[in-house]
Order: C-alpha cells, then structure tokens, then sequence
C-alpha cells in the first residue's frame, strides 16, 4: 500500500493526488461581469451543496500575482452563471481556459453567443446546454495557495429543449456532459452508466 503524509507533500505533488483521485469531476464554465467587461472560465473544483435554495460551488487558486479574474470580477459585481460543459463545446471551453490578460473576453475568443440573463447582470452562453444564474452568497478563502471557494444561490435555470421534463426530470445523457481527469488534457464522457436502487434499512419500507 502506498501512503503518503500531506504534512511532508509540496502543494504541486498534494494537487496531483487530489485531481487523479476525485474523479470524473464536474467542470463549470464560469461568465462574470467586471469594469473591463465580461469574462468566462472554466473550473473543475466544482459541486453542487444544496436545494433549498439550490447552491452551487466552485473553487479559484489564485494565479502568479493575485487573484484570476473571475474572482475579481465575482467581488465587484456579485453574481455569476454557472454552465455545464457538454462534448459538443468542449473545444471552445478550451479556449476560454486560456490564461488572457485581464479584460480580454473569452466569451468572443471562443467563438460562443453571449445571451441575456434574466436575473443577474453577467451574460449566459447561448450555445451551453444548462445555465444556472447565481448570485453570490459567500466566498471563502482557504488554504496558504490561497482557494477562494465560492458560494452562489441558483436563482434562475436555463436548458436547451429536451433535456428536462414535465416532472422536473433532466436527462443527462442529453446535456452530454464531460468530466475532467488528471494531467492537462484528461477528461471523461459519460458513455457508460448503469443504475442500483438504493437499499432500504432493515425492518423499513424504501422510499425511492
């Protein structure tokens, strides 16, 4: 068995443990609004944390000389959209993965339509099959990198056509979403799933 003390790890060798063993993980395309206008990312430290209300997360290390943008922007104007990464856009979340300067707008680099939200002031992109419209609830900052873990309201859902149904059911196999792996250029689709029913506690009747 291999085995490892964190407390004697550097933080490059403690990351690649870390994005090698929580996997597939979600990524979340990220479009925020600042002074020098719109900025769109993508970030794999990335959940869902609740339903009432619904709340998103996702995590920023910082970048060589202060915090990336999209946390920037998040502290001047706080609210965000939070899409899901399909294979049929994964090429253009690429290119919005791309260190730019600040001010640079990837939503335009990537070739992707920026559209209206409804509740919150950052643009949606047209071309994601699922936006969710967030607005700020909190962010965290943790660790010596430093993370700044934010923390969003889901406040608005948006899906392309065919993907939820009158129950509120939403078929991932048409979102079509991938998952990012280790190293720089892992990722993951979801062509394999299967089910398995929950188990019921003994002596009582399952729910599901």
């Amino acid at each position: 068995m291999a085995e490892f003390d964190a407390a004697k790890l550097s933080w490059q060798d403690q990351y690649k443990l870390m994005i090698g063993t929580v996997t597939p993980r979600p990524i979340a395309l990220v479009t925020t609004l600042g002074r020098n206008g719109p900025n769109a990312a993508p970030f794999s430290f990335f959940n869902a944390v609740g339903s009432d209300p619904a709340m998103l997360m996702f995590s920023v290390g910082d970048k060589s000389g202060g915090a990336k943008d999209t946390v920037r922007n998040i502290r001047e104007t706080p609210e965000f959209v939070v899409h899901i990464v399909s294979d049929a856009i994964k090429e253009k979340m690429n290119v919005c993965a791309v260190d730019y300067p600040y001010g640079v707008n990837e939503i335009e680099k990537a070739g992707f339509t920026a559209a209206p939200s409804r509740k919150v002031r950052p643009p949606r992109i047209a071309e994601a099959p699922v936006a969710m419209e967030c607005r700020l609830m909190q962010i965290v900052d943790l660790g010596r990198k430093p993370y700044h873990v934010v923390f969003g309201e889901v406040v608005y859902f948006h899906y392309h056509d065919g993907i939820v149904n009158e129950r509120f059911h939403v078929d991932a196999g048409r979102i079509n979403p991938i998952g990012r792996l280790a190293g720089k250029g892992g990722y993951t689709r979801i062509t394999d799933r299967f089910e398995m029913s929950r188990l019921p506690m003994e002596g009582v009747p399952s729910t599901d």
